[in-house]
C-alpha cells in the first residue's frame, strides 16, 4: 500500500529523484516502443525495395506533423491540468482535458477528408519524386483517415502523464505499438498490400490504442473525459495553445525538417533519401529514451510550480539533465561503434549502408550535449515560459537545421547532408545556456525564499 495519501501526497511530497524515475520508466517504455514501431514500417518496407523505404520516409514528415498537432494540444492542456492539480482545482482541469480532446478529434477529421481527395498532391510537396509518388501518397491516404485516432491518442497520452497517471498512457501508446509491429507483416506481405498494408497495419493499431488511452482515462483519480465539460472558452484555448506552443514548434518543425531533407535528399536519388530517412529513425531511438525521461520530469516540474515547491522544481531540473546527458552518451558511443550493423538491419544496400553510417557516426559525436539541450526546453515548457520555450524548440531543428540542410550540400555535395545535424545541435546547446541560465538563477532565488 502506498505511505501517500492520494496523488497530491506523492507529487508533493514524494523524493524527487525517484518521483521522476517512477514517471519516467513507463514513459520511456513508451517512447522506445513507439520507435521502434516506427521503425517496423521501415523495417519491413525494407524488404520490398529502396524506392518503398523513400516512400515512407517522404510521408514520415506528416507523422511528425500529427505528433506536433497532438502535441501541441496534449501539452498545452496537460501542463495546466498539472498545475491546477496541483493548486486542487480539478473541476477546472476537466475542462482542459476535454476541450482539447474533442478539438483534437474535430482537427483529425478534417485531416481525413483532405487526404481522401488531395494525398498525391501532398506527397508531391512532401518531397516525392517520381518513382516514390505513387506508394507514398497510398501510405499518406491512409495515415490521414486514421488520423482523429492518432490525434486523440497523442493528447490523451500528455494528459495522463501530466496527472502523474504513466503508467495508464504506456499501457495505451505500447499495446497498439506492438500490435502494429505483429500484424504489419500480415498485411505487407500476406495480403500482399505492400506499402499500403503499411498503412492500415499503423491505423488499425492506433485505433486500438486510443480505446485503451480513452479506457485509462477513466480510472483511478484520473480527470475523466466528457462532453458536459467540454467548455472552449477564450481563455482556456489560449492557454492551451500559448503552453503548447512550444511543442508545435519543436514537432512542427520536425515536419519542416524533414521535408527540406527529403528535398536536398531527392537530388542525390532514392538511394540518399532512403538513407537518411533510415538514418532519422535510429536516432529517434535514441532521442526517445531522452525525451522520456524529460516527460517523466515535466509533471513534476508543473505541478509543484503550481503548488510553489521550487525548491523541487530545481532539484528536478538538475537530476533529470545529468542523467539524460549519462544515457545519451553511452547510446552515442554503442552507435558510432555499431553504425554499419544498424543501418544495415533497415536496407542491404551499399550505397544506403555508406550514407547512413557516415550520418549516423557524424551525429553520435555531438549527441551528448541534446540530454542537456532536451531538458531545458522541457522545463522552460513546464514552468510556462513559453516565449523562451518556443525559441529554444525551434532552434534544432529549424533556426539552426533547416538552413544547413539546404546550404551545405551547395558547398560539401552530399557530405552536407550529414553534417547539417551535428552542427545545428552544437549551435542548439550554446543558444540554450544563454537562455536557461538566467532562469536558473531567479529558481534558486525562490527556492532559497521558499
Amino acid at each position: 500500500m502506498s505511505k501517500y495519501k492520494d496523488k497530491f501526497d506523492k507529487m508533493a511530497n514524494a523524493p524527487v529523484k525517484k518521483l521522476i524515475t517512477t514517471l519516467a520508466i513507463p514513459t520511456i517504455l513508451t517512447m522506445l516502443v513507439s520507435a521502434v514501431y516506427n521503425m517496423a514500417d521501415s523495417f519491413y518496407v525494407g524488404k520490398i525495395d529502396t524506392t518503398s523505404v523513400a516512400a515512407i520516409g517522404v510521408v514520415f514528415s506528416i507523422m511528425t506533423l500529427l505528433q506536433a498537432i497532438g502535441f501541441t494540444l496534449g501539452n498545452g492542456s496537460g501542463i495546466f491540468i498539472s498545475t491546477l492539480l496541483g493548486q486542487r482545482k480539478k473541476d477546472e482541469a476537466a475542462k482542459y482535458a476535454s476541450v482539447a480532446f474533442f478539438t483534437a478529434f474535430a482537427f483529425g477529421v478534417l485531416l481525413s477528408v483532405i487526404g481522401i481527395f488531395f494525398s498525391r498532391q501532398i506527397s508531391v510537396l512532401l518531397g516525392a519524386t517520381k518513382t516514390t509518388v505513387s506508394a507514398a501518397s497510398g501510405y499518406l491516404k491512409y495515415i490521414l483517415l486514421g488520423s482523429p485516432f492518432i490525434l486523440c491518442s497523442f493528447v490523451m497520452n500528455n494528459q495522463l502523464r501530466y496527472q502523474g497517471s504513466a503508467i495508464y498512457s504506456m499501457i495505451g501508446i505500447v499495446s497498439g505499438s506492438i500490435l502494429n509491429i505483429v500484424i504489419d507483416p500480415l498485411f505487407i506481405f500476406t495480403f500482399k498490400l505492400g506499402v499500403e498494408g503499411a498503412a492500415i497495419a499503423t491505423i488499425l493499431s492506433q485505433f486500438v490504442g486510443f480505446c485503451l488511452l480513452l479506457f485509462g482515462t477513466f480510472r483511478g483519480e484520473n480527470i475523466r473525459i466528457s462532453i458536459k465539460s467540454f467548455k472552449p472558452t477564450k481563455r482556456i484555448v489560449k492557454n492551451i495553445l500559448t503552453n503548447g506552443l512550444p511543442s508545435l514548434s519543436r514537432q512542427g518543425v520536425q515536419t519542416v525538417a524533414t521535408v527540406s531533407l527529403n528535398h536536398a535528399s531527392a537530388a542525390y536519388g532514392d538511394s540518399a533519401v532512403a538513407a537518411m530517412s533510415i538514418f532519422n529513425r535510429i536516432m529517434f531511438l535514441g532521442l526517445a529514451i531522452v525525451i522520456g525521461f524529460g516527460q517523466g520530469f515535466q509533471p513534476v516540474c508543473s505541478f509543484n510550480n503550481g503548488a510553489k515547491k521550487y525548491n523541487r522544481v530545481v532539484q528536478g531540473y538538475k537530476f533529470t539533465a545529468i542523467i539524460t546527458t549519462c544515457i545519451i552518451t553511452v547510446l552515442s558511443v554503442a552507435g558510432y561503434i555499431f553504425a554499419p550493423q544498424l543501418v544495415s538491419i533497415f536496407r542491404d544496400d551499399k550505397e544506403v549502408i555508406e550514407l547512413g553510417v557516415k550520418a549516423l557516426r557524424s551525429q553520435c559525436i555531438v549527441m551528448p550535449v541534446v540530454g542537456f539541450c532536451t531538458s531545458s526546453n522541457m522545463m522552460m515548457q513546464s514552468l510556462q515560459f513559453s516565449g523562451k520555450a518556443t525559441v529554444l524548440a525551434l532552434a534544432r531543428q529549424g533556426i539552426f537545421y533547416v538552413p544547413l540542410v539546404l546550404l551545405l550540400p551547395l558547398a560539401l555535395q552530399i557530405n552536407g547532408l550529414t553534417l547539417a545535424q551535428p552542427i545545428s545541435d552544437i549551435l542548439t546547446f550554446i543558444l540554450t545556456i544563454i537562455i536557461v541560465a538566467p532562469q536558473i538563477k531567479v529558481l534558486r532565488k525562490k527556492a532559497a525564499k521558499s
